[in-house]
């Protein structure tokens, strides 16, 4: 029998991606937590392009760089599909205001999310690639930077709430003594009739 080929695959998405896939002895579940990578056999990955979602998960949520699994499963991938978090950062802080449209234009649903992930988290200083990705998503960078740090302000605030200070010191009593002492003790068990 001819050794399955064996392809590493990467989960893009921010979240936990997981799937199910048939096996001999009856149904698999695959589990994918954040940026984890995992060997998956080809096979594995062509049932999971036949099921009702698959072919979404594999373009969206998961990374395939080897291109000959790629065409095996017929995927048709623009380059932007090949891009991590290093590459979208450097794009959103350093990018021409082309290659950020071209990303949004292109890239799939993952690359997508981790772009309006970083543009709030980054608070990207570029007004107009702000503005750009708002139009694109629909997502309004500029408010959900400010809810951001509304919310930091809040959480600084009640840690400060929270940690009482002393305004005096603490009144010193003396401990209280003991007048009985322990030594003896009779130890009377009662007696039971018969």
């Amino acid at each position: 029998m001819a050794e399955e080929k064996m392809v590493k695959v990467r989960n893009r998405n921010a979240g936990g991606t997981g799937y199910f896939f048939d096996t001999y002895g009856g149904q698999g579940r695959r589990y994918f937590a954040p940026n984890e990578e995992k060997w998956i056999s080809l096979n594995e990955l062509k049932q999971l392009s036949y099921t009702p979602g698959g072919e979404y998960i594999l373009k969206n949520c998961l990374v395939i760089n080897d291109k000959n699994a790629l065409e095996a499963l017929n995927m048709e991938v623009e380059p932007e599909y090949f891009y991590d978090e290093a590459t979208i950062k450097d794009i959103l802080l350093n990018g021409s205001y082309d290659q950020l449209e071209d990303t949004l234009n292109f890239a799939p649903d993952g690359v997508i999310d981790i772009i309006k992930k970083f543009a709030v988290d980054l608070e990207i200083p570029d007004v107009n690639k702000r503005k750009m990705i708002s139009e694109k998503t629909g997502l309004s960078i500029d408010n959900a930077i400010r809810v951001n740090q509304v919310m930091a302000e809040d959480t600084s605030e009640e840690a400060k709430e929270e940690a009482p200070k002393r305004k005096t010191a603490p009144v010193v009593t003396s401990t209280p003594q003991r007048k009985a002492t322990n030594d003896k003790y009779k130890v009377v068990t009662p007696k039971t009739e018969k």
